[in-house]
Formats: C-alpha cells, sequence, structure tokens
C-alpha cells in the first residue's frame, strides 16, 4: 500500500513538471482593426488618450477609449512586440492623425465597415421582426372577430 501511494506521488509530480505541462503562450491573441493604427501610434511615444483621439478620428463610431489602449500597450510591452521609435520630440496629435489615416489598411477599413454596418442591419431586422409580428397577431384577432360574428 504505502509502494502505491509513493508511485502515485512520483506520478504527480511527473505531470506537474513543465516536461508534461501545455503552455498556454500558444494561445491566438486577439487582432482587431484598430490594432495596427494604435501599434503605429504608441510607437512614437503617444499617451493612450491622445492614441485613442487618433483611432476615433479614423474610426468615428469606434467605442475604443484609452484604458483598451494601454491594455493594448501593456500586452505589446509584455510580448516584447513594441519597437519605438527614438526621436527627441513627440509626434504631434494632428501631425499623427494624418500619418495614421494615410497607413490605414483597407482590410481594416473593411472590417470596421462591416462591422458597423452589421450593427445598424441586425437593429433593423429586429425592428421589421416586430413590426411584422404585431401586425400578424392583429390581422389574426380581426379574423377571429368576423368568424365570431357569423
Amino acid at each position: 500500500m504505502i509502494l502505491r501511494e509513493s508511485e502515485s506521488y512520483k506520478l504527480s509530480k511527473l505531470w506537474e513538471s513543465k516536461d508534461i505541462m501545455v503552455k498556454k503562450t500558444n494561445r491566438r491573441k486577439k487582432d482587431l482593426y484598430w490594432h495596427k493604427t494604435a501599434e503605429l501610434c504608441l510607437q512614437y511615444n503617444l499617451k493612450p488618450a491622445q492614441v485613442a483621439k487618433v483611432i476615433k478620428d479614423i474610426f468615428p463610431q469606434c467605442e475604443v477609449n484609452g484604458r483598451h489602449i494601454g491594455a493594448y500597450k501593456r500586452r505589446l510591452l509584455t510580448e516584447g512586440n513594441l519597437d519605438m521609435v527614438d526621436i527627441s520630440v513627440k509626434c504631434p496629435v494632428n501631425e499623427m492623425m494624418n500619418m495614421a489615416r494615410d497607413n490605414v489598411l483597407p482590410e481594416d477599413e473593411y472590417i470596421y465597415k462591416c462591422a458597423v454596418g452589421s450593427h445598424k442591419r441586425s437593429l433593423k431586422c429586429f425592428e421589421y421582426k416586430l413590426t411584422a409580428e404585431e401586425e400578424d397577431e392583429i390581422s389574426k384577432i380581426e379574423t377571429w372577430i368576423e368568424t365570431i360574428k357569423k
């Protein structure tokens, strides 16, 4: 009995070792349409709130704020993917807006337009379904009342 416990203890230690455990670093990270623009702005040492202004200028209906940008900046720093540009003077926000607008990929703009458009379309469909259901119920009640009268 004691021998089995020690074998199971050895097996449990073996399972806890780093050789057998699967690392979670292979998880795929989200890459959103505004990430490339934010990365460009962060490379030029802009603050997250300023980066949010630049993104709002390019994607006006985007709901990204400084907290989202700050979290993305932390992610880039922990992964080591943020290459800071060595400049002594910060790039003004207006110049960055022009630079970022020129560097927006067509795929990112397409994804943004699809995301914004799909929300509007889904709301219109939902509105149509509600009005169609109301009309159907009213017509059913009217036909029922007419059949009772006869």
